[in-house]
């Protein structure tokens, strides 16, 4: 990841995007919209990096090690398949925590309320952001890299993409659907579903609604603390260190 230098464009889009797209807004009629805009903008452009490169390259990297027959080699060397898939994983964490860093540094200088108060639950809010985002993500970057050594980097890629955006906004179809018409087929796959949707606290940075009280915020902690288990669990299963013969 360090030598092909991609990287470099995610730093960049982490660093400059969040300068300019809030540029684009009609800032001049309410300039107070620049801060939550910028807030908004680097946020997503965290989930978007994340979803469209450091997801690939896990499945990239589970797919290679297991073809490549490094796998097999550290097999011999004593080291598990679930210690590489492991490794990996935590090579792509390298990138993944600094664009997190990078995230809350913009959120922090460059959207900070002036209110003291607002400060506060400002920095509240964006830490619970950090957290809820890195309890959705690392699980579908690990389930990422043990598909990717057993089925390709294509796959291994689309599932936990799809798993990602259907979490985040598919639920809520589902949802209106349910409301429609009752069906105990729906209904069962809504309560199934990760809801990653309850991860994006984009609306109460944009409309400083502030912080979720610590109840509600533990309770979606061990919600996707759950959903984490059940993934690594599957994971770990489903990792293959050498390419099947």
């Amino acid at each position: 990841m360090i030598q092909r230098k991609v990287w470099i464009i995610a730093l960049l889009c982490a660093f400059l995007l969040p300068a300019v797209l809030p540029y684009l807004t009609p800032y001049e009629s309410n300039p107070s919209l620049i801060e939550p805009a910028r807030a908004q903008a680097a946020w997503v452009c965290l989930w978007v990096v994340t979803v469209a490169w450091l997801f690939f390259q896990a499945a990239r990297f589970g797919d290679e090690t297991s073809r490549s027959g490094i796998g097999s080699y550290f097999l011999s060397s004593g080291i598990s398949g679930l210690s590489q898939m492991i490794q990996i994983w935590l090579a792509c964490l390298t990138f993944l925590i600094p664009l997190v860093a990078i995230t809350l540094a913009v959120c922090f200088v460059g959207a900070m309320p002036s209110d003291s108060a607002q400060a506060q639950m400002w920095v509240a809010t964006n830490l619970q952001y950090a957290a809820l985002f890195l309890l959705v993500v690392t699980p579908l970057m690990m389930l990422a890299v043990s598909i990717g050594s057993r089925f390709g980097s294509t796959v291994g890629y689309l599932i936990p993409l799809c798993m990602s955006i259907y979490g985040m906004y598919g639920v809520g179809y589902l949802a209106m659907m349910t409301e429609v018409q009752s069906n105990l087929l729906l209904d069962w796959l809504y309560i199934v579903s990760p809801h990653y949707h309850l991860a994006d606290l984009t609306p109460r940075l944009v409309f400083k609604q502030g912080s979720m009280l610590s109840s509600e915020f533990l309770q979606l902690v061990v919600y996707f603390v759950g959903i984490k288990i059940v993934l690594a669990m599957f994971s770990s299963i489903t990792y293959q260190p050498r390419a099947a013969t």
